[in-house]
């Protein structure tokens, strides 16, 4: 199992219960990391644990996701996420920084950047662009291929994790099973579902023009994608490359859309050559 220690760290903005680990090492270049839709911050232990002795590493749980809290009025628009990852950076005083975005979490990233591009040093956009897949139909779910398929409940951690390790198939055993014990919690009946809010799904397409606004991203940027994604194209891909003015892409052989599940060696060394250590 993967050595996890991490400390918590809790702040409130919204009247939302903002949850985040910290792996310490203040004084070091930071790298912040969001997770995506559904997940929480627990999927970036592996990386975190590889990176913890040469970096400050900051992992959020966004709002409705982990073990930050769920928002009363149902506030799940990109720009709630966005102040929230602002407010975490802000509280830890954090400046010249890494940020890292998987899937939501990387487009909430791309806003972040191109508001505050003077406060990054570097950009890494786990398989998202602002565009979808030309195969997608409107309103379809295209980013489910990862950790936390939707609302149901188990018997148990071990229903869960096998349940997951069919959907997952190209993931290390002890990934998964981490996913599974930090991403669930209790019902009053006993049983076991996910630490997300489920309203968190019905929120709002997003409305901003990404692609317009990642061009007037200066920040060296690092593009990595799923050969087997269904949610970025080799097509996005280039669209992005040639659109943002300092961005590179790297193809992560034999990985679907979560990248850092599938293959956390390939994703780990791929961060590790961007950062150029």
């Amino acid at each position: 199992m993967t050595s996890v220690p991490a400390k918590s760290h809790t702040l409130v903005r919204d009247d939302v219960k903002l949850h985040h680990l910290d792996w310490g090492n203040e004084g070091q270049h930071p790298i912040v990391l969001v997770h995506g839709s559904r997940l929480h911050a627990h999927v970036w232990d592996d990386f975190g644990s590889r990176f913890k002795d040469r970096f400050h590493i900051v992992a959020i749980d966004q709002r409705g996701h982990g073990d930050s809290g769920w928002c009363a009025r149902s506030r799940y628009e990109l720009e709630d996420f966005y102040q929230d990852l602002r407010a975490v950076i802000e509280a830890r005083g954090l400046t010249r920084f890494t940020l890292i975005g998987h899937s939501l979490g990387g487009r909430v990233s791309m806003l972040y950047a191109a508001r505050h591009h003077h406060t990054l040093e570097r950009l890494v956009l786990v398989d998202i662009t602002p565009g979808r897949p030309a195969a997608a139909t409107a309103g379809a779910d295209i980013s489910r291929i990862t950790e936390t398929p939707g609302p149901r409940e188990f018997e148990s951690e071990a229903e869960a994790t096998a349940y997951l390790r069919k959907l997952l198939s190209r993931a290390p055993v002890h990934v998964i099973e981490e996913s599974v014990r930090y991403g669930m919690r209790m019902t009053s009946a006993g049983r076991y579902a996910w630490k997300y809010d489920p309203a968190m799904l019905k929120r709002s397409p997003a409305t901003l023009d990404l692609w317009s606004m990642v061009r007037s991203i200066p920040t060296p940027t690092l593009l990595q994608y799923g050969s087997h994604s269904n949610v970025v194209s080799s097509e996005l891909a280039e669209r992005l490359k040639q659109t943002m003015p300092q961005c590179s892409v790297e193809r992560i052989e034999n990985a679907g859309h979560g990248l850092f599940t599938d293959q956390p060696d390939a994703f780990a060394a791929s961060v590790e050559r961007f950062l150029g250590v």
